[in-house]
């Protein structure tokens, strides 16, 4: 029998449209402005947004650790959904190496608003899910604030 393996689900409404939305996680620029959990900090932010390109984020705490994510872009339908690999690699030995997934949902729910959902799909152990369960929050809440 296969062990189940935890999907980490968050969701906001923001006030942007869906492709402003969906424009904030695949242009660079927008990603460094909002995409670290507090209290990191986007130290560089890469996306060749097209199926197949990668993506890369590095953000710096206080402490100067250097967090990275990075990954593949499966599937991009503009406003509407991106879906791509997520690889951690930093300090955090216990999320260090698993190949995740993240989806990204946009749906309009009103004239300029958007809800935005992640699913993180794929998460190997309790530890992991709870980890991005608190990042995807903050991140959402950062996005939440640049649209505001």
């Amino acid at each position: 029998m296969d062990a189940i393996v935890p999907t980490v689900t968050q969701t906001r409404v923001i006030n942007a449209s869906p492709q402003q939305a969906y424009t904030a996680w695949t242009d660079p620029a927008l990603m460094r402005r909002w995409l670290a959990p507090a209290p990191y900090a986007v130290a560089l932010a890469e996306a060749d947004a097209r199926v197949g390109g990668r993506y890369r984020i590095d953000m710096v705490g206080g402490d100067g650790e250097r967090h990275s994510t990075s990954g593949e872009y499966r599937e991009l339908v503009p406003g509407r959904r991106i879906v791509k690999s997520w690889i951690y690699d930093g300090p955090m030995v216990g999320l260090r190496g698993a190949v995740t997934e993240v989806t990204v949902e946009f749906r309009e729910v009103g004239s300029g608003r958007t809800e935005v959902t992640v699913h993180h799909r794929r998460t190997p152990t309790a530890d992991f899910a709870d980890s991005v369960r608190g990042g995807w929050g903050a991140c959402l809440d950062a996005l939440e604030t640049l649209f505001a």
